[in-house]
């Protein structure tokens, strides 16, 4: 028995690290959502899909417009959650699915084949306009809504930092001043930037009652850095 498992373990090592950390499967759809600030159920529909009935009464199902990293465990990798991320800025115009199932699927059939086409070059020079004037009649009716949309589009994409090969290593929630999501830091857990502490940690130790200036003691930071990470992961 301790033969076979000492055979075991490097085997399940290789499989679990060899390729790009950043396919790994690893946060659940509720994780992803709280980080993000999307509502749960909307990180469901476009991970998962959607059943929804028509006027007349027909059952019809709206496929995931983001592929999950792992479908059985319904787990997102990090580069699912920096999709997810650029997804949210058509949260901010209320943008239904279908909407933006077509423009997904738009791009997908004009780029260069990609697993994830939201997050290639392709996408941030040209591929946005692209998205934005297909995401459907509630942008298009006016030139001041593509405008508006493609300025929030951007938004997102500069809350993204990109590695040499141009695709994301960090994400920075958006409307975070203090937190970073790095797959590299914290197995992808939410940090304070430019560290690798564990919004979460801090929070748990200041509902323990550690003070904030024992916990900016402790870890070298300043006591507002503490404070405004705490509540901005405690608010997500």
């Amino acid at each position: 028995m301790l033969a076979e498992s000492c055979l075991e373990m490097p085997r399940k090592k290789i499989v679990r690290f060899n390729g790009d950390m950043r396919e790994y499967p690893r946060y659940s759809i509720e994780e992803a959502a709280r980080y993000l600030r999307i509502p749960r159920t909307t990180l469901q529909a476009w991970t998962r899909g959607q059943h929804y009935r028509t006027r007349r009464g027909i059952e019809r199902v709206y496929q995931p417009i983001i592929e999950l990293a792992d479908k059985h465990h319904k787990l997102l990798s990090f580069y699912n959650l920096a999709e997810a991320h650029i997804l949210r800025s058509t949260r901010e115009r209320n943008i239904p699915l279908r909407n933006v199932r077509w423009a997904i699927d738009y791009v997908r059939g004009t780029m260069a084949p990609s697993l994830h086409p939201l997050l290639s070059s392709d996408f941030r020079t040209f591929g946005k306009g692209m998205f934005v004037e297909h995401l459907g009649r509630i942008i298009n009716a006016t030139k001041q809504g593509q405008i508006a949309m493609k300025e929030i589009l951007e938004k997102y994409l500069e809350r993204i930092d990109w590695d040499n090969l141009g695709m994301p290593i960090q994400v920075y929630p958006i409307y975070s001043k203090r937190l970073v999501i790095n797959i590299r830091l914290s197995s992808g857990k939410p940090v304070v930037r430019g560290t690798g502490i564990m919004a979460e940690m801090l929070l748990d130790r200041r509902q323990s009652g550690e003070s904030i200036p024992e916990l900016a003691s402790d870890y070298g930071l300043e006591p507002i850095e503490i404070e405004e990470a705490i509540q901005e992961f405690a608010t997500a």
